[in-house]
């Protein structure tokens, strides 16, 4: 056996903290079965999966639990592969490897935004900013391929059951939050929009950049594996959270290039207070609203519309 099976999520983590020598036999077989070129591997260390490089080629290990999420990347890596204004990488083959699955890519040249993004002028990240909101749009603006379903109302389920014992906010955010929640379900389009084209964690981490005369320009835009069909509103929330929730002048750039509704940033808080219950303490200090007393405040800071 290449990988182990079975895989708890938990003896995965501790799997994906370790070196490359435990992945050496996965990594040589697909390196056999496609050939790959020669050399060592060398580990990205971030990103919820296990994943390689070898010469100009990308190895993504996928454990079994998330074995739909490369079927879908690699389904969206074909859909939108040339059709953006950056470029995407190249799926060159796919597979299985026991209960494993694994995508190998072109790599793209360029490095992750993320690694110059606090070092940047206010002025280039709002400029970037507005250049990731319309990049944003175009994904949505895509056609959206049959073969990107997801359960969202599975998934909407579990995260409201899980909410009341992992929600972490202040005690009165938190006794507001079911009658919040309740609200946007009832009173407006809610959970129920049309699906669209997700690439599903459009943030800093997953653009790429290089720098040409002076100037932070975009690239690529790599790292499919959480793309999807689903609600618009969900691709706010990991840019939201994750990006600009401490830098106010991109996060309000950002969301003015989204031209976002009302429902659009009650949605996407609703979305977010769903997906990030743990974590509002902290995201509420970085928003600069610690006594929000409303999740409506909150979507305001959030969303960039205050």
């Amino acid at each position: 056996m290449l990988l182990p099976e079975p895989l708890t999520y938990d003896a995965f983590l501790t799997l994906h903290a370790q070196p490359l020598a435990p992945w050496r036999a996965a990594l040589e077989a697909v390196r056999e079965r496609h050939a790959l070129p020669g050399g060592d591997f060398t580990r990205f260390r971030l990103g919820k999966n296990a994943v390689f490089a070898v010469g100009e080629a990308v190895v993504k290990l996928v454990p079994p639990f998330w074995a739909g999420d490369a079927r879908r990347e690699a389904a969206a890596l074909r859909a939108v592969r040339g059709r953006l204004p950056l470029a995407t990488p190249e799926l060159l083959a796919g597979g299985a490897l026991g209960k494993w699955a694994y995508l190998v890519t072109r790599r793209l040249p360029g490095r992750p935004l993320r690694e110059v993004w606090g070092e940047l002028s206010e002025p280039e990240q709002v400029r970037l900013a507005v250049r990731q909101a319309e990049l944003l749009r175009a994904v949505q603006a895509l056609p959206l391929p049959a073969d990107l379903p997801f359960d969202w109302p599975g998934l909407l389920l579990r995260q409201g059951l899980e909410l009341p014992r992992e929600l972490r906010a202040p005690p009165v955010l938190a006794r507001g939050a079911e009658a919040f929640l309740l609200d946007v379900v009832w009173n407006g389009p809610g959970f129920a929009r049309a699906p669209v084209f997700l690439h599903g964690d459009l943030n800093f981490l997953n653009l790429l950049l290089e720098e040409q005369g002076g100037w932070v320009t975009l690239t690529g835009l790599i790292d499919w594996s959480d793309a999807r069909g689903g609600p618009p509103a969900h691709d706010l929330i990991s840019p939201a959270v994750n990006q600009f929730r401490r830098w106010p002048a991109a996060r309000r750039a950002w969301a003015a290039a989204l031209h976002l509704s009302p429902e659009d940033v009650r949605e996407a808080t609703a979305r977010a207070l769903l997906y990030y219950p743990d974590e509002w303490e902290g995201i509420l200090s970085d928003l600069g609203v610690p006594g929000a007393r409303t999740w409506e405040e909150v979507g305001a800071a959030l969303l960039g519309m205050s």
